[in-house]
């Protein structure tokens, strides 16, 4: 899918350590934009912290993506996050 990054989130450092992610991916895309002291990008993201979320329209910071994130691929994202799918799926 062109144009969009996907990452796994976890609930902290930790958890990124050990493996325990949330069962939810972030697809990412656009330009980097400055925002307070933050570097973002437009992201659409779960609503909440369990498995397969529903998914909405948002923003993630850089800091989020290097802490609590981990770059993965397509197939994988499609994997662990269906819902996702079905909205960017959707967009064709």
């Amino acid at each position: 899918m062109k144009g969009y990054t996907f990452y796994l989130e976890y609930l902290s450092k930790r958890d990124k350590r050990k493996g325990n992610h949330l069962g939810n991916c972030l697809a990412v895309f656009g330009k980097w934009f400055k925002s307070g002291e933050s570097y973002c990008k437009e992201a659409i993201g779960a609503v909440q912290n369990y498995p397969n979320n529903a998914v909405c329209g948002t923003s993630t910071s850089d800091g989020y993506l290097r802490y609590n994130c981990k770059r993965i691929s397509e197939r994988t994202a499609r994997t662990i996050h269906p819902n996702l799918f079905k909205v960017l799926d959707s967009e064709k």
